[in-house]
Protein backbone atom coordinates (compact mmCIF):
# COMPACT_ATOMS: atom_id res chain seq x y z
CA UNK A 1 0.00 0.00 0.00
CA UNK A 2 1.43 3.72 -1.23
CA UNK A 3 2.07 5.54 1.78
CA UNK A 4 2.10 9.54 1.72
CA UNK A 5 5.24 10.94 1.49
CA UNK A 6 4.62 12.82 5.41
CA UNK A 7 3.33 9.60 6.56
CA UNK A 8 6.50 8.05 5.91
CA UNK A 9 8.61 10.33 6.86
CA UNK A 10 6.49 10.74 10.02
CA UNK A 11 6.99 7.17 10.69
CA UNK A 12 10.86 7.17 10.18
CA UNK A 13 10.89 10.13 12.61
CA UNK A 14 9.15 7.81 15.26
CA UNK A 15 11.00 4.71 14.26
CA UNK A 16 14.14 5.63 14.17
CA UNK A 17 14.73 3.50 11.24
CA UNK A 18 16.39 5.06 8.01
CA UNK A 19 14.25 5.12 4.59
CA UNK A 20 13.41 6.41 1.04
CA UNK A 21 10.36 8.94 1.30
CA UNK A 22 8.19 9.16 -1.98
CA UNK A 23 9.47 11.65 -4.09
CA UNK A 24 12.47 12.55 -1.91
CA UNK A 25 15.15 9.41 -2.47
CA UNK A 26 17.22 8.57 -0.03
CA UNK A 27 16.17 11.06 3.20
CA UNK A 28 17.16 9.03 6.09
CA UNK A 29 16.14 10.67 9.20
CA UNK A 30 17.29 7.92 11.99
CA UNK A 31 20.38 9.85 12.61
CA UNK A 32 18.97 13.38 12.67
CA UNK A 33 16.51 14.19 15.41
CA UNK A 34 17.61 17.78 15.91
CA UNK A 35 17.25 20.59 13.97
CA UNK A 36 18.99 24.58 14.19
CA UNK A 37 17.55 26.68 12.31
CA UNK A 38 17.36 30.99 12.23
CA UNK A 39 14.20 33.70 11.59
CA UNK A 40 13.93 37.06 11.76
CA UNK A 41 12.58 38.49 14.66
CA UNK A 42 8.98 40.19 14.57
CA UNK A 43 6.45 39.23 12.26
CA UNK A 44 8.90 36.39 10.74
CA UNK A 45 9.41 34.59 14.34
CA UNK A 46 5.34 34.58 15.20
CA UNK A 47 4.43 33.21 11.76
CA UNK A 48 7.46 30.81 11.53
CA UNK A 49 6.65 29.12 15.15
CA UNK A 50 2.69 29.00 14.02
CA UNK A 51 2.83 27.64 11.09
CA UNK A 52 6.25 26.37 9.95
CA UNK A 53 7.89 24.56 12.45
CA UNK A 54 3.94 22.64 13.14
CA UNK A 55 3.97 21.60 8.89
CA UNK A 56 7.69 20.53 9.86
CA UNK A 57 6.68 18.56 12.97
CA UNK A 58 4.09 16.60 11.00
CA UNK A 59 6.25 16.31 7.88
CA UNK A 60 9.22 14.53 9.92
CA UNK A 61 8.46 14.25 13.51
CA UNK A 62 10.86 16.16 14.91
CA UNK A 63 10.46 19.67 16.87
CA UNK A 64 13.13 22.07 15.24
CA UNK A 65 14.58 24.78 17.74
CA UNK A 66 14.43 28.14 16.23
CA UNK A 67 16.35 31.07 16.77
CA UNK A 68 15.75 34.43 16.11
CA UNK A 69 18.69 36.05 14.90
CA UNK A 70 19.46 39.20 12.34
CA UNK A 71 21.28 38.15 8.79
CA UNK A 72 23.98 39.44 9.12
CA UNK A 73 24.46 38.15 12.87
CA UNK A 74 23.78 34.63 11.74
CA UNK A 75 26.29 35.14 9.02
CA UNK A 76 28.57 35.74 11.98
CA UNK A 77 28.20 33.39 14.16
CA UNK A 78 28.33 30.77 10.86
CA UNK A 79 31.89 31.89 10.30
CA UNK A 80 33.57 31.77 14.09
CA UNK A 81 32.39 28.01 13.76
CA UNK A 82 32.34 26.66 10.68
CA UNK A 83 33.56 23.12 11.36
CA UNK A 84 30.40 22.86 14.08
CA UNK A 85 28.08 25.31 13.01
CA UNK A 86 25.37 26.54 15.70
CA UNK A 87 22.43 26.24 12.78
CA UNK A 88 21.55 23.87 10.17
CA UNK A 89 18.97 26.06 8.21
CA UNK A 90 19.22 29.80 7.85
CA UNK A 91 16.89 32.24 6.83
CA UNK A 92 18.82 35.57 5.43
CA UNK A 93 18.11 38.68 3.47
CA UNK A 94 19.20 38.72 -0.41
CA UNK A 95 22.11 41.73 0.05
CA UNK A 96 23.99 39.23 2.84
CA UNK A 97 23.30 35.88 1.58
CA UNK A 98 25.09 37.55 -1.96
CA UNK A 99 27.90 38.99 0.05
CA UNK A 100 28.46 35.46 1.57
CA UNK A 101 27.61 33.62 -1.82
CA UNK A 102 31.67 32.69 -2.44
CA UNK A 103 32.72 32.18 1.03
CA UNK A 104 31.86 28.51 1.25
CA UNK A 105 29.42 28.44 4.34
CA UNK A 106 26.58 27.21 2.12
CA UNK A 107 25.54 23.16 0.93
CA UNK A 108 24.37 23.00 -2.50
CA UNK A 109 20.63 22.97 -2.82
CA UNK A 110 19.92 18.70 -3.16
CA UNK A 111 16.81 19.58 -5.53
CA UNK A 112 15.57 16.24 -5.41
CA UNK A 113 15.23 15.88 -1.79
CA UNK A 114 13.46 19.43 -1.58
CA UNK A 115 10.71 19.13 -4.55
CA UNK A 116 8.95 22.24 -3.96
CA UNK A 117 11.78 23.73 -6.01
CA UNK A 118 9.83 23.20 -8.78
CA UNK A 119 7.23 25.85 -7.65
CA UNK A 120 9.29 28.52 -7.91
CA UNK A 121 9.43 30.99 -10.77
CA UNK A 122 12.49 31.31 -12.65
CA UNK A 123 13.26 34.73 -11.19
CA UNK A 124 13.53 32.88 -7.64
CA UNK A 125 15.73 30.42 -8.53
CA UNK A 126 19.30 30.99 -6.80
CA UNK A 127 21.22 30.17 -9.77
CA UNK A 128 23.96 28.84 -8.21
CA UNK A 129 22.04 26.48 -5.84
CA UNK A 130 23.12 27.14 -2.82
CA UNK A 131 19.40 28.77 -1.52
CA UNK A 132 15.64 29.20 -1.75
CA UNK A 133 14.18 32.37 -2.53
CA UNK A 134 11.69 31.51 -0.11
CA UNK A 135 9.62 35.05 0.79
CA UNK A 136 9.56 38.76 -0.28
CA UNK A 137 8.50 41.26 1.73
CA UNK A 138 6.73 44.72 -0.43
CA UNK A 139 7.38 48.42 0.63
CA UNK A 140 5.93 51.57 -0.03
CA UNK A 141 4.90 54.60 1.17
CA UNK A 142 4.02 54.05 5.39
CA UNK A 143 1.67 57.08 6.19
CA UNK A 144 -0.60 58.39 9.21
CA UNK A 145 -4.30 58.12 8.15
CA UNK A 146 -5.83 60.18 10.66
CA UNK A 147 -2.94 63.16 10.15
CA UNK A 148 -2.45 63.09 6.18
CA UNK A 149 -5.58 62.44 4.55
CA UNK A 150 -4.84 62.28 1.17
CA UNK A 151 -2.20 59.66 0.31
CA UNK A 152 1.08 61.03 -0.78
CA UNK A 153 2.08 59.37 -3.80
CA UNK A 154 5.73 59.88 -4.71
CA UNK A 155 8.76 60.06 -2.51
CA UNK A 156 9.38 63.53 -3.26
CA UNK A 157 6.55 64.69 -0.93
CA UNK A 158 8.54 63.86 1.20
CA UNK A 159 10.00 67.53 0.90
CA UNK A 160 6.85 68.90 1.59
CA UNK A 161 6.85 71.70 4.22
CA UNK A 162 3.84 70.62 5.78
CA UNK A 163 5.22 67.62 6.68
CA UNK A 164 8.33 69.08 8.94
CA UNK A 165 9.52 66.94 12.13
CA UNK A 166 6.77 64.51 10.75
CA UNK A 167 9.35 62.30 8.60
CA UNK A 168 11.06 58.75 9.86
CA UNK A 169 14.16 57.94 8.27
CA UNK A 170 15.82 54.02 8.80
CA UNK A 171 19.18 53.30 8.90
CA UNK A 172 20.77 51.78 5.49
CA UNK A 173 22.43 49.19 8.57
CA UNK A 174 18.99 47.75 8.11
CA UNK A 175 17.76 45.71 4.50
CA UNK A 176 14.88 48.44 4.05
CA UNK A 177 16.97 50.95 4.68
CA UNK A 178 19.70 49.86 2.01
CA UNK A 179 17.20 48.97 -0.54
CA UNK A 180 14.84 51.87 -0.32
CA UNK A 181 18.40 54.52 -0.78
CA UNK A 182 19.05 52.68 -3.84
CA UNK A 183 15.46 53.29 -5.40
CA UNK A 184 15.78 57.08 -4.69
CA UNK A 185 19.54 56.92 -6.07
CA UNK A 186 17.68 55.24 -9.40
CA UNK A 187 14.76 57.78 -9.46
CA UNK A 188 17.38 60.63 -8.88
CA UNK A 189 19.37 59.45 -11.43
CA UNK A 190 21.92 57.15 -9.74
CA UNK A 191 22.53 53.52 -9.23
CA UNK A 192 23.02 51.11 -6.44
CA UNK A 193 26.84 51.94 -6.57
CA UNK A 194 26.32 55.51 -7.13
CA UNK A 195 24.42 56.84 -4.41
CA UNK A 196 25.10 60.52 -4.38
CA UNK A 197 22.09 61.37 -5.92
CA UNK A 198 20.03 59.90 -3.06
CA UNK A 199 22.08 61.03 -0.13
CA UNK A 200 21.14 64.75 -2.12
CA UNK A 201 17.34 63.98 -1.44
CA UNK A 202 17.95 62.75 2.01
CA UNK A 203 19.91 66.22 2.59
CA UNK A 204 16.70 68.54 1.29
CA UNK A 205 14.43 65.95 3.49
CA UNK A 206 16.54 66.67 6.83
CA UNK A 207 14.88 69.71 7.89
CA UNK A 208 11.24 67.32 7.60
CA UNK A 209 13.27 64.51 9.56
CA UNK A 210 11.49 64.19 13.20
CA UNK A 211 13.50 60.50 14.12
CA UNK A 212 15.93 57.94 12.59
CA UNK A 213 15.16 54.23 13.29
CA UNK A 214 18.08 51.77 13.59
CA UNK A 215 15.91 49.30 12.04
CA UNK A 216 11.94 48.54 10.46
CA UNK A 217 10.73 46.72 13.94
CA UNK A 218 11.96 50.75 15.59
CA UNK A 219 10.36 52.36 13.00
CA UNK A 220 6.94 50.86 13.60
CA UNK A 221 7.07 51.20 16.88
CA UNK A 222 7.52 55.37 15.85
CA UNK A 223 4.25 54.99 14.30
CA UNK A 224 2.43 53.00 16.82
CA UNK A 225 3.97 55.85 19.28
CA UNK A 226 2.58 58.68 17.25
CA UNK A 227 5.88 61.03 16.74
CA UNK A 228 6.05 59.98 12.62
CA UNK A 229 3.46 60.07 10.27
CA UNK A 230 5.49 59.60 6.64
CA UNK A 231 8.29 56.61 6.45
CA UNK A 232 9.02 53.47 3.60
CA UNK A 233 8.29 50.96 5.32
CA UNK A 234 7.30 46.84 4.96
CA UNK A 235 2.94 45.47 4.47
CA UNK A 236 3.42 43.54 7.16
CA UNK A 237 4.96 46.09 9.32
CA UNK A 238 2.06 48.48 8.37
CA UNK A 239 -0.64 45.68 8.28
CA UNK A 240 0.55 44.54 12.08
CA UNK A 241 0.19 48.10 13.38
CA UNK A 242 -3.40 48.79 11.59
CA UNK A 243 -4.49 44.93 13.49
CA UNK A 244 -3.49 46.90 16.70
CA UNK A 245 -5.63 49.77 15.58
CA UNK A 246 -2.98 52.32 14.63
CA UNK A 247 -4.38 54.00 11.80
CA UNK A 248 -1.49 54.02 9.12
CA UNK A 249 -1.63 52.66 5.50
CA UNK A 250 0.85 52.01 2.72
CA UNK A 251 0.67 53.65 -0.61
CA UNK A 252 1.90 52.84 -3.82
CA UNK A 253 4.63 55.31 -4.54
CA UNK A 254 4.84 56.33 -8.87
CA UNK A 255 7.62 54.27 -9.20
CA UNK A 256 6.05 51.51 -8.14
CA UNK A 257 6.24 48.89 -5.31
CA UNK A 258 9.60 48.17 -3.69
CA UNK A 259 10.49 44.19 -3.38
CA UNK A 260 13.46 42.92 -0.71
CA UNK A 261 13.56 38.80 -1.28
CA UNK A 262 14.59 36.38 1.32
CA UNK A 263 16.87 32.92 1.39
CA UNK A 264 16.90 29.76 3.20
CA UNK A 265 20.14 28.05 2.78
CA UNK A 266 21.75 24.78 4.23
CA UNK A 267 24.98 25.32 6.12
CA UNK A 268 28.22 24.03 5.13
CA UNK A 269 28.85 20.76 8.12
CA UNK A 270 25.48 20.41 9.92
CA UNK A 271 25.25 17.22 10.93
CA UNK A 272 21.55 17.12 10.11
CA UNK A 273 21.19 17.89 5.99
CA UNK A 274 18.08 15.79 5.27
CA UNK A 275 16.71 17.21 8.23
CA UNK A 276 17.50 21.13 6.83
CA UNK A 277 16.25 19.99 3.34
CA UNK A 278 12.93 19.10 4.59
CA UNK A 279 12.51 22.37 6.55
CA UNK A 280 13.06 24.31 3.91
CA UNK A 281 10.79 22.03 1.29
CA UNK A 282 7.84 22.85 4.15
CA UNK A 283 8.70 26.29 3.99
CA UNK A 284 8.34 26.09 -0.02
CA UNK A 285 5.02 24.05 0.32
CA UNK A 286 1.87 25.72 -1.01
CA UNK A 287 0.07 25.25 2.32
CA UNK A 288 2.87 26.71 4.61
CA UNK A 289 3.18 29.82 1.59
CA UNK A 290 -0.84 30.85 1.89
CA UNK A 291 -1.05 30.58 5.31
CA UNK A 292 2.07 33.54 5.83
CA UNK A 293 0.65 35.64 3.24
CA UNK A 294 -2.84 35.96 4.94
CA UNK A 295 -3.60 37.80 8.32
CA UNK A 296 -1.75 38.29 10.47
CA UNK A 297 1.55 37.79 8.62
CA UNK A 298 1.14 39.07 5.09
CA UNK A 299 4.86 37.44 4.11
CA UNK A 300 4.73 37.54 0.22
CA UNK A 301 5.16 34.05 -1.08
CA UNK A 302 7.52 32.95 -3.65
CA UNK A 303 5.16 29.28 -4.70
CA UNK A 304 3.57 30.00 -7.69
CA UNK A 305 0.76 28.59 -6.88
CA UNK A 306 -0.19 30.53 -3.63
CA UNK A 307 -3.16 32.83 -4.25
CA UNK A 308 -2.81 36.63 -3.19
CA UNK A 309 -5.61 37.58 -0.85
CA UNK A 310 -6.55 40.21 1.80
CA UNK A 311 -3.92 42.87 1.56
CA UNK A 312 -1.85 41.46 -0.80
CA UNK A 313 -4.28 41.19 -3.12
CA UNK A 314 -4.70 44.99 -3.50
CA UNK A 315 -1.31 45.13 -3.97
CA UNK A 316 -0.58 42.51 -6.90
CA UNK A 317 -3.34 40.40 -7.91
CA UNK A 318 -0.44 36.92 -8.57
CA UNK A 319 2.89 36.00 -8.91
CA UNK A 320 3.59 37.55 -12.54
CA UNK A 321 2.77 41.49 -11.25
CA UNK A 322 5.07 40.29 -8.24
CA UNK A 323 7.92 39.94 -10.22
CA UNK A 324 7.46 43.20 -11.64
CA UNK A 325 8.09 44.98 -8.42
CA UNK A 326 11.42 47.33 -7.74
CA UNK A 327 14.10 45.30 -7.03
CA UNK A 328 17.59 45.96 -5.43
CA UNK A 329 20.98 44.60 -7.17
CA UNK A 330 22.35 43.48 -4.43
CA UNK A 331 25.99 43.00 -6.47
CA UNK A 332 26.23 46.01 -7.17
CA UNK A 333 25.55 47.45 -3.61
CA UNK A 334 27.39 44.81 -1.55
CA UNK A 335 31.11 45.91 -2.67
CA UNK A 336 29.97 49.51 -0.92
CA UNK A 337 27.34 48.67 1.17
CA UNK A 338 29.63 49.31 4.39
CA UNK A 339 31.06 52.35 2.67
CA UNK A 340 27.56 53.67 2.30
CA UNK A 341 26.19 52.90 5.64
CA UNK A 342 29.02 54.44 7.50
CA UNK A 343 28.31 57.59 5.73
CA UNK A 344 24.85 57.53 6.39
CA UNK A 345 25.47 57.00 9.88
CA UNK A 346 27.69 60.26 9.92
CA UNK A 347 25.76 62.45 7.78
CA UNK A 348 22.05 61.61 9.21
CA UNK A 349 21.45 63.18 12.04
CA UNK A 350 18.66 64.55 13.37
Amino acid sequence: MKMQRRNILKALGAAGAAGVAAGIPGLSLAQEKSLAATTFPGAWEESHRAILLPAFRKATGVQANLVASLAVDTVAKINASRAAPPFDVVLLDEGPYLATRSEGIYEKMPVGRIPNLKDLPDKFIDPTGQGAFVSAQIYGIAYNTERIKTAPTSWSDMLKPEFKGRIGLVSMGSTLGSAWMAELARINGGSEDNREPAFEFIKKVLPNVGAVAANPGVLATLFQQGQIDFSVHYINNIEALRAKGVPVALARPDSNWGLVRSTMHIVKNTKSPDLAAAYINEALSLEVQQKMSEAPYFVAPTNKNAKFTGALAAIAKDMSELEAFRQTDWIKLNPRRAEYIDRFNREVKV
